[in-house]
């Protein structure tokens, strides 16, 4: 395999010369590919390495880029990384991401998520392999997306060489950014069966007095709507995330006001970016479940409700770390399929008592709804923050909920005794 001078520690690019001509490291022969890494990708990245040696015996010249692993050299037997070490560009994530993105000709995910540097080459039409097993429609769907078992060295030098094979095309810019890129790829995951959040809608009179009285007979220790009133504190909470986009900007806006809050987050959304999930815990905020897919469960039977809890406890106590106890039924909707199974597994439901209605909010709607809404000691907020206008309006809500001295919390700390 030809040999040129790279760096071999992860190095960053700064200055912008170096970045227009990140594709110009490699000749027009050269078959360059995108790795991107995760926290158990050892013996995975071991295969890449010996496929990526073996195209190169077989007269193929072939480079590895490999993304977001500052630490990389620990995650390959010492044999293998020192094969290709010349052959090897690190670059970790950054301003120069994507224009080295834009020189592979392949990228490889060896990891259980479907990390944001996916959804760039989607949209610049480079071709996917991944080890990924649970991976929503709207990338299982693609033609350019291969699928391989995690380990299988046979299946990935087969599917590395057919593409190498191919004529080099030159990517192009499927959709106009990141923000698109992602914003579609999280609506279309977490509501391509269940259309708009029924959450919202008006009650009618007669399903509000069953819910008034279902929450007067049940204790609040398994049926939540609203914290101690004697206590200046209040729960903002925020519905179906994790989202790849707004989360982190919804997190940036807690820190900035110091306040602690409570994700109710989709599991197979969990599933995909567990990192973001991981980050809601360490900065001080409750996590709880949503179900694994947002449905409607007084549509399920009983085993697919049940499977929904279990799914998506399952995934965010791997996550965590931790038993996740607390659950809020997707769309608002209290049925026995969505309560029974949540308490069987000793989850505390928890609902609310203030919706904003910010998920189909128009610019200026929340802080309408605002001028509208008095808060007291003990409310539990519904927020989703899923779109620009209810983005924007967040740190109005903070400061209302502030009010009066009163302290945002988390649902657990709501309710402690």
């Amino acid at each position: 395999m030809a040999t040129t001078n790279k760096p071999v520690s992860p190095i960053v690019t700064t200055n912008p010369s170096e970045i227009l001509t990140a594709a110009s490291r490699f000749s027009s022969e050269d078959f360059v590919v995108g790795a991107a890494l995760g926290p158990d990708s050892n013996g995975s990245f071991d295969y890449l390495l010996a496929t990526c040696s073996n195209l190169g015996k077989r007269g193929r010249p072939t480079k590895l880029v490999i993304f977001g692993a500052q630490d990389g050299q620990q995650l390959a037997t010492k044999g293998a990384i020192e094969e290709l070490r010349p052959d090897i560009q690190w670059v970790p994530y950054g301003s120069s991401t994507r224009d080295w993105l834009q020189a592979c000709d392949v990228l490889v995910s060896l990891q259980d998520g479907v990390p944001l540097l996916i959804l760039q080459a989607m949209a610049s039409r480079i071709p996917i392999i991944t080890t990924a097993v649970r991976v929503p429609e709207a990338l299982r769907d693609q033609r350019t997306v291969i699928f391989v078992r995690d380990g299988d060295e046979k299946a990935l030098q087969e599917a590395l060489l057919e593409l190498s094979e191919q004529s080099k095309q030159e990517p192009g810019l499927g959709l106009g950014s990141e923000e698109i890129i992602a914003k579609y790829y999280s609506d279309t995951y977490l509501w391509r069966e269940n259309g708009s959040h029924g959450a919202s809608r008006d009650v009618p009179r007669g399903r509000a007095l069953v819910k008034k009285a279902l929450f007067s007979a049940v204790p609040g220790r398994q049926l939540l709507v609203h914290g101690h009133r004697n206590r200046a504190q209040i729960a903002l909470t925020i519905d179906d995330g994790p989202d790849p986009v707004h989360t982190p900007r919804i997190l940036d806006i807690f820190r900035d006001y110091a306040v602690k809050a409570t994700f109710f987050v989709v599991g197979g959304a969990a599933e995909q970016y567990p990192e973001i999930v991981q980050r809601i815990k360490k900065e001080g905020h409750d996590v709880g479940s949503h179900s694994y897919s947002h449905p409607y469960f007084h549509r399920l039977s009983w085993s697919g409700a049940i499977r929904e809890i279990r799914m998506s406890g399952w995934v965010l106590d791997r996550i965590l770390g931790e038993k996740c106890r607390l659950f809020r039924p997707p769309h608002g909707k209290l049925s026995l399929r969505s309560l029974i199974p949540a308490w069987a597994v000793g989850q505390q439901v928890v609902m609310w008592n203030v919706d904003l209605k910010d998920y189909c909010a128009a610019p200026g709607e929340v802080e309408a709804k605002l001028d509208q809404t008095s808060f007291a000691s003990g409310d539990i907020i519904l927020y989703h923050g899923i779109n620009a206008p209810a983005l924007r309006a967040l740190p109005r809500v903070i400061e209302a909920a502030l009010a009066k001295g009163r302290e945002a919390v988390t649902v657990s700390e709501l309710i402690r005794q």
